[in-house]
């Protein structure tokens, strides 16, 4: 746990990109908007956890290394009951949803000279969740048909992609919005017939 502790005064800092943008169920003292480099968020990696159920699994969002990419977040400070905390993470994102553990540098963007290495949660290929590469119409069906114990796969990408919209405006994550764009057409033309 020791390695989790990137603060000289024991605090940690993760990084959330998917649903920790709208959905931080633990303690945190400070959040920051702001970015890492060299990552591009993709609904690659399954979940049968939260999104979706053994043999139906939703998408869920994961990063890929881009030399070139950017993922906007927000950073979380977690400054008391790190251990509990960082606990209960590694259960939601390492046991339950196949998530590997990184560290990398997080640019505020209240202070673009100031980075913050962070703690990042991102699926890789060799874990049995990972469902990789689709086109952006079969992900989007394959969300609109799933649900989990923590509620529809819809909820988790339209709240992801208003939260970006509404407090992260320079985030023009293609990727995202085109999912969002397609899974809610989807919706509006099932709820015509």
């Amino acid at each position: 746990m020791d390695a989790y502790l990137t603060g000289g005064d024991g605090s940690v800092w993760v990084f959330g990109y998917g649903s920790l943008l709208w959905k931080a169920d633990f303690e945190y003292q400070s959040a920051r908007i702001g970015y890492i480099r060299g990552f591009v968020r993709r609904f690659w990696q399954g979940n049968t956890t939260h999104r979706g159920v053994p043999g139906a699994p939703g998408r869920v969002a994961t990063l890929l290394e881009e030399e070139e990419g950017l993922v906007w977040g927000v950073a979380f400070e977690i400054t008391t009951k790190v251990f509990e905390t960082m606990g209960y993470l590694e259960t939601r994102e390492q046991v339950l949803g196949g998530y590997s553990v990184i560290t990398t540098d997080f640019t505020p963007r209240d202070n673009p000279g100031a980075a913050i290495p962070v703690i990042v949660y991102m699926a890789t290929p060799t874990n049995d969740q990972y469902l990789g590469e689709a086109d952006i119409q079969s992900i989007a069906e394959q969300v609109v048909a799933s649900k989990g114990p923590a509620g529809s796969n819809v909820e988790y990408v339209t709240r992801m992609a208003d939260f970006i919209r509404q407090q992260i405006p320079e985030d023009d994550d293609d990727h995202l919005f085109s999912l969002d764009r397609r899974v809610r057409e989807i919706i509006t033309r099932d709820a015509r017939n």
